[in-house]
């Protein structure tokens, strides 16, 4: 994981060596990228610009560009169609600047919401594997999204999008799961999903 990244109280070396036991330690808050947003909003700003100009056009083959009143009805139109061209990756963008991660060495807290807030966490023992998947358009813009199997109940899969660090994130996670689960001695059989 990028040192940068780790919380610059936490004391590391106490950490690799296992020196705490017990005690649980804030690492890092990871939150989604905005960049993942930069194609969805060129494809509606493509469609938004595309309807225009068939509306423009409509209007204008039928002669209703003409009079003064009907272009207060063009303007509300247009108004309309970038409204509604806009809203889903504004939409889009609160989901993604209201969702954080934060990872201690026992658990990982995801918090989301835009008018209310609800925070669930899992315990790093209860995560089962790590995939990481990048989308062509995740790979072009440096992004990559971590899936995380669990056998926790309320959240089976957990899924971290739009990471910069895709690759060495899915990692970091790995090393802080085998540390807890040894810290813990835990042992998952298989088909028991930890029951």
């Amino acid at each position: 994981m990028d040192p940068n990244l780790v919380d610059p109280d936490t004391d590391m070396a106490n950490l690799v060596a296992g020196n705490s036991a017990t005690q649980e330690v804030s690492l890092v808050t990871v939150k989604p990228s905005v960049k993942v947003l930069i194609a969805p909003f060129i494809s509606w700003v493509v469609m938004g610009a595309c309807l225009t100009f068939l509306v423009l056009y409509a209007l204008g083959a039928y002669g209703f560009l003409a009079d003064m009143a009907s272009e207060s009805v063009v303007a509300g139109l247009l108004i309309v169609i970038w409204a509604v061209c806009l809203l889903p990756v504004a939409f889009q963008l609160l989901v993604l600047k209201t969702s954080s991660y934060a990872f201690s060495n026992q658990r990982l807290e995801y918090t989301r919401g835009i008018l209310s807030r609800r925070r669930d966490q899992i315990e790093l023992v209860r995560i089962r594997d790590i995939t990481t998947n990048r989308s062509l358009t995740e790979r072009l813009l440096g992004l990559g999204t971590v899936v995380l199997d669990t056998v926790d109940r309320s959240h089976p899969i957990l899924k971290i999008p739009a990471q910069p660090n895709a690759y060495q994130l899915a990692d970091w996670i790995h090393q802080l799961n085998t540390s807890e689960k040894h810290r813990l001695n835990y042992r998952e059989f298989e088909g028991t999903q930890a029951l």
